[in-house]
């Protein structure tokens, strides 16, 4: 039996004999004796993504989940695979995994969930290119009202654990989700104001539990004070993903508590190993390792991070690499070697510990996941670089700028907080860094073919502990082989709540947060 209990090998993917979790009673505990709870909740939250491009069809599920949809399965607090509109998943030989849906699942607008509406909402993904899983427009076929098979383009039985991810969230059939997303989630959907809020409503119909507050809103404040300053005025009753630097202050707030999730999430430096011209240094194996000996993980952690955080080697939070997570060893800070890695590769030292090689300056570009890394890890990186002799000229970014450069590969390098979104130990690794992933930003990172081969053993092997192996050797190439990946700390989300807010639970995927559970007592 592989790890988390669920069997793989040419049979059941997802239990079945946990897809009945949500039937059973309801056992949520309430608040002390006589307390009544508002109607309303809200909750400041970072800036709008909802507006770029690429999320344009995902409004409600991601990258903000306001839990208005739901994918065929879920991703538990353990990262691990639960059933939710899938009933049961089960590999039927080949490359080809069957999807058997719940029976008793309406929409918000209460019509039933069909195979119909699962196609749809896959084939979108497909012609949208949000999917991340190898699928093509001919990939899902259905076999009856409740029953898919699903057949991805390359070899991939990993599959039932992508189908976790909100990208995946199920909307009726025949609606558009750019305009208004009807799904089969806890709460339904009210309004979107760009830049502004997003609020849903309980709604009643639900199949699971339903939730306890009957009104949600999310409210955006692209800057972090301000987002504080609302908290403080009692214009939110949360915030959600806090600034660091703010922790301290807030915890001496009257009536806030201040909350953090296991760590569901790796701050990872990414780095262009075939960046477009002039963007192309970091194409050079030497320069690439003497960054990642020049900086000084540890330092990072406790004093920038505050503690929030854990010294990790992995690009993915270690947990999911399960017994095989040590492979990965990471390169060590050893600033002495950084500058004899330089010295070596014909990198120059000046009297002003500045760098070049025939006529060349060493300065790379550092961009940066808009509203989520501090400014103050920006900072330590470039100090910390600037002590071996490597310039580093930091550029923060607009959102839509942010994803133009990534994406065009005008960068040397990206420093992004991704989640381990889905289940699937190769994750990250498949969607960052493979030569087959459909993101546009993958081609400027690849990491060679031993690691693409690596990949696809982990996509391919039908047992969950083998699939982990293999993802962890494929680490272990991106990491300490290639630095062509440089981990810099294990993230714990952090949240700011009012103290009336009872029931909630920090999920370690951002993406994957429920609010379900909370309530706020009058």
């Amino acid at each position: 039996m592989p790890s988390h209990g669920v069997p793989t090998l040419s049979g059941i993917v997802v239990s079945a004999s946990i897809a009945v979790f949500a039937c059973s009673g309801d056992r949520r505990a309430g608040g002390t004796a006589g307390e009544t709870q508002k109607d309303a909740l809200v909750i400041g939250v970072a800036g709008d993504e909802y507006g770029l491009q690429l999320n344009r069809s995902r409004v409600g599920m991601y990258p903000l989940n306001a839990s208005i949809c739901e994918a065929p399965f879920r991703l538990s607090q353990a990262l691990a695979t639960e059933p939710s509109l899938g009933a049961k998943a089960e590999h039927r030989g080949g490359n080809t995994l069957r999807v058997t849906l719940r029976g008793d699942v309406t929409f918000h607008d209460g019509t039933p969930l069909t195979a119909i509406a699962v196609k749809e909402t896959m084939d979108r993904s497909v012609r949208l290119r949000t999917q991340y899983s190898f699928l093509s427009d001919s990939s899902v076929r259905i076999v009856d009202d409740t029953t898919i098979d699903i057949t991805p383009s390359v070899l991939n039985l990993r599959l039932a654990e992508q189908l976790a991810h909100p990208t995946y969230g199920v909307t009726a059939t025949g609606t558009d989700p750019t305009i208004r997303p009807i799904c089969t989630g806890p709460f339904q959907f009210v309004e979107y104001v760009p830049k502004s809020h997003i609020t849903v409503e309980r709604y009643d119909g639900y199949w699971g539990q339903k939730a306890r507050i009957k009104r949600l809103t999310f409210r955006f404040y692209p800057d972090d004070n301000t987002r504080a300053l609302a908290l403080r005025a009692g214009e939110v009753d949360g915030i959600y993903d806090v600034n660091r630097g703010m922790v301290r202050s807030l915890q001496k707030l009257p009536g806030i508590r201040v909350v953090t999730s296991p760590p569901g999430a790796v701050m990872l430096m990414h780095v262009a190993t075939r960046g477009a011209a002039p963007y192309d240094l970091m194409s050079e194996p030497a320069l690439r390792r003497a960054v990642a000996l020049g900086i000084d993980r540890r330092l990072l952690v406790d004093r920038v991070l505050g503690g929030y955080a854990s010294v990790v080697s992995t690009v993915n939070p270690p947990v999911v690499l399960g017994r095989h997570a040590p492979l990965v060893n990471g390169i060590a800070y050893d600033a002495d070697a950084a500058r004899r890695t330089l010295d070596s590769a014909g990198w120059k030292a000046a009297a002003d510990g500045s760098r070049s090689r025939r006529g060349r300056r060493l300065e790379l570009s550092l961009i940066s996941q808009t509203g989520v890394v501090d400014r103050a890890v920006l900072e330590f990186v470039q100090a910390q670089l600037a002590q071996v002799g490597i310039r580093v000229r930091v550029e923060q970014l607009e959102a839509g700028a942010f994803e133009s450069r990534l994406n065009s590969g005008r960068f040397d390098i990206d420093i992004e907080v991704p989640n381990q979104n889905d289940a699937n130990p190769a994750f990250l690794l498949a969607l960052r860094w493979y030569t087959k992933s459909n993101v546009r930003s993958a081609p400027f990172m690849l990491a060679g073919p031993r690691f693409d081969s690596l990949v696809a053993a982990s996509l391919a092997a039908p047992e969950r502990d083998a699939a982990q192996r293999f993802a962890a050797l494929a680490m272990h190439e991106l990491v300490d082989r290639q630095a062509a990946a440089i981990p810099l700390a294990g993230i714990f989300r952090i949240h700011a709540l009012s103290t009336r807010i009872r029931g909630f639970e920090p999920h370690p995927a951002r993406v994957s947060q429920s609010w379900s559970e909370a309530w706020v007592a009058k």
